[in-house]
């Protein structure tokens, strides 16, 4: 083997491994996620991206497969991501349902306000019939799991005395629901539009107080 094949090789498969590998994926779905949000996903070229994050096309290629491949990977990143935060605030079984409640909202309504999950929303809103494989994927790892994680919280909850919930699956997307739905109505309707961190815990918490203690008033013996 030449001296130039030993060195294609070695580079080939040290591209996607290692910080340098790591750093020229980390850009690519970087530019990708500031390219969707301005351009729309239809409309981003993998040239663009190429060209705001640097490298090369063979590199996308080795890393993503193609642009759908790009963003199924930002999409399932991103959802972890945001899983694992659900999952560290649901394994703290000392707080109180109130407490519990109240941080596993504030994960989820600051996602709806991070650049990158908004732009993977509005693409899998333009673009879910076109990728239909990509969006179910979207809610299978995204908000099935985050229910399921508040269904079984809610039910752990129920079986320790501190809550009572009938039906732990229908409360926690009544509740992910209340929280979240007019939030990200607004995001996607007018994008521009700010909330102060005041406004989002004076909302969660009406939201909270209201699924702990219900709306029907309590019947008199």
């Amino acid at each position: 083997m030449d001296r130039g094949n030993a060195r294609e090789l070695i580079d080939k498969d040290t591209s996607t491994v290692g910080p340098r590998g790591r750093a020229r994926r980390q850009a690519l779905l970087d530019a990708a996620a500031a390219l969707f949000v301005e351009k729309g996903f239809e409309k981003t070229t993998l040239t663009d991206i190429i060209g705001r994050a640097g490298g090369s096309r063979a590199t996308l290629y080795e890393h993503f497969g193609d642009k759908e491949g790009l963003f199924r990977a930002m999409m399932e990143e991103n959802s972890a991501r945001i899983q694992e935060g659900l999952a560290a605030i649901q394994a703290d079984e000392r707080a109180a349902p109130e407490d519990g409640l109240t941080r596993f909202a504030l994960h989820l309504v600051a996602a709806l306000f991070d650049d990158r999950t908004m732009a993977i929303v509005r693409v899998l809103v333009s673009e879910g019939g076109r990728i239909p494989d990509i969006a179910e994927a979207f809610f299978r790892i995204g908000p099935e799991t985050a229910q399921r994680r508040l269904a079984d919280y809610l039910a752990r909850q129920t079986a320790a005395g501190a809550l009572s919930v009938a039906e732990p699956e229908a409360a926690a997307r009544g509740f992910i629901g209340m929280i979240t739905g007019n939030i990200l109505l607004r995001r996607l309707i007018l994008p521009e539009q700010s909330f102060s961190r005041e406004e989002v815990e004076r909302y969660i918490g009406r939201a909270v107080a209201l699924f702990l203690t219900g709306a029907r008033p309590i019947a008199e013996h």
